[in-house]
């Protein structure tokens, strides 16, 4: 069911959509130069205005989704609590944390810590002025209007790249959240305000046992591990020519959701998939406790859900709390929706397997090395609200004019600095060696 909010939220995309149609009819007829410039700004406004509805109408269906499931989930006792229901992950970690401003994290001085789940954001509203992509494209083209050069002049590093301002850098970020399969699973964004943050994980549960009178109390301490998410150095190069950028209306917009899915894919690999070579991030099918089921000794094709089942079982094997999601690469997924019964008829998933998430992503490799396979993939089963993202809220970006010049191209090198780590390990389990 739509709420209110969605329905209004859907409506005001329908005017901006028009809104910008009506912008792009008009540039097709224009000839004066002065009011080009000025329906180009107006355009480039229409299109952060789609991005920010987009943004908040996925918001919404998300709180309208988890409504619903818990409405389903619960039966009806007089308006109160139904007492024993159980939680999904995500509701547990909610009650548990009590949103982002008030996550039990504090500081060495005692200063809270902000995490954020999936629904939330880090921005709080949109940036007033000049967004990511209008900068960018002001680096390459020149200032089109004062807030476009009072963005420069306040962002310009003393090495020549373009600090992104705060709150600017808090929006894109949230764009970036938005690409990623990682978080739409469940994984928690962690703001970081320094180079390194100090968490603490659960290594192995305390002993709780029954006794008699004046009989020896069960003793058995938890084991608490100390991490560190050391922001590290992501980077990457755009290429695209200086005519695109010049000549098209909406080149600020397509810079900025280019760079977010490119940077949001690459958090994902590193994420779930990542070595740790390299001074990049260790994933979560490299770390040490998660729970693992193979295929096979040299991999095995999928032909029904018993490896899925049993990969799900490990992780309640350890009392952990339901998977959130499944990530997969597309062409594992192809597998699963090409698998049919003994009748020749479309299988039909186990309730465990129909109703997880099932999240793709073409981070996740299919040349993985299982015994004699070198083309296995693995599907990442796995309560994700116990993974932690950190994110540092400075990005720098570069434009290198000379470095592909000979190919009439123009480059920006973007740099942000990020960092995984498991809450949890036993709270992921994965599937290996699922070959074509």
């Amino acid at each position: 069911m739509k709420t209110a909010k969605l329905i209004e939220l859907e409506r005001d995309r329908l005017g901006l959509i028009a809104e910008a149609r009506s912008i792009l009819d008009e540039i097709k007829t224009n000839t004066d130069a002065k009011r080009d410039t000025e329906l180009g700004r107006k355009h480039d406004a229409s299109i952060a205005a789609l991005d920010a509805n987009s943004l908040d109408i996925d918001e919404a269906i998300m709180l309208a989704d988890d409504d619903a499931d818990r409405a389903n989930q619960r039966p009806n006792m007089g308006g109160g609590e139904a007492h024993g229901q159980a939680l999904s992950a995500s509701e547990e970690f909610a009650r548990a944390w009590g949103g982002s401003d008030r996550s039990g994290w504090a500081d060495d001085k005692g200063q809270p810590v902000r995490v954020l789940r999936n629904t939330e954001r880090l921005s709080r509203a949109q940036p007033e002025g000049v967004a990511l992509g209008d900068a960018v494209r002001a680096m390459i083209t020149g200032p089109r209007n004062d807030a476009e050069r009072r963005a420069l002049s306040e962002g310009t590093s003393s090495a020549g790249g373009y600090t992104v301002p705060t709150p600017v850098a808090s929006w894109f970020i949230d764009k970036l959240r938005a690409n990623s399969v990682a978080i739409k699973a469940g994984a928690m964004t962690v703001p970081m305000t320094s180079e390194t943050l100090a968490v603490a994980r659960l290594a192995t549960d305390p002993t709780i046992g029954w006794r008699a009178e004046n009989a020896t109390i069960a003793s058995g301490d938890p084991t608490f591990e100390r991490v560190l998410l050391t922001a590290k150095s992501l980077a990457g190069i755009v290429k695209l020519s200086r005519e695109l950028v010049m000549d098209t209306v909406n080149a600020g917009a397509m810079i900025e959701q280019a760079l977010a899915k490119a940077m949001a894919l690459e958090i994902d690999r590193a994420a779930i998939f990542g070595d740790g070579t390299s001074d990049s991030p260790t994933g979560v099918i490299n770390t040490s406790g998660i729970n693992e089921v193979a295929m096979a000794t040299n991999g095995f094709a999928l032909s029904n859900a018993d490896k899925l089942l049993d990969t799900i079982y490990e992780m309640a094997l350890d009392n952990s709390a339901l998977p959130t999601a499944m990530i997969m690469h597309p062409r594992t997924e192809l597998a699963m929706d090409k698998l049919k019964d003994g009748e020749g008829m479309p299988m039909v998933w186990p309730d465990k397997i129909a109703k997880l998430p099932r999240l793709v992503t073409t981070a996740a490799p299919i040349t993985e090395t299982q015994g004699s396979a070198s083309n296995a993939s693995s599907i990442v089963f796995g309560d994700y609200t116990q993974l932690f993202i950190g994110m540092r809220e400075d990005i720098n970006v570069r434009v290198l004019n000379e470095l592909y010049a000979a190919n009439g191209q123009i480059a920006l090198l973007v740099h942000a600095r990020v960092d995984m780590q498991l809450a949890h390990a036993p709270s992921f389990s994965r599937l290996k060696g699922i070959i074509p």
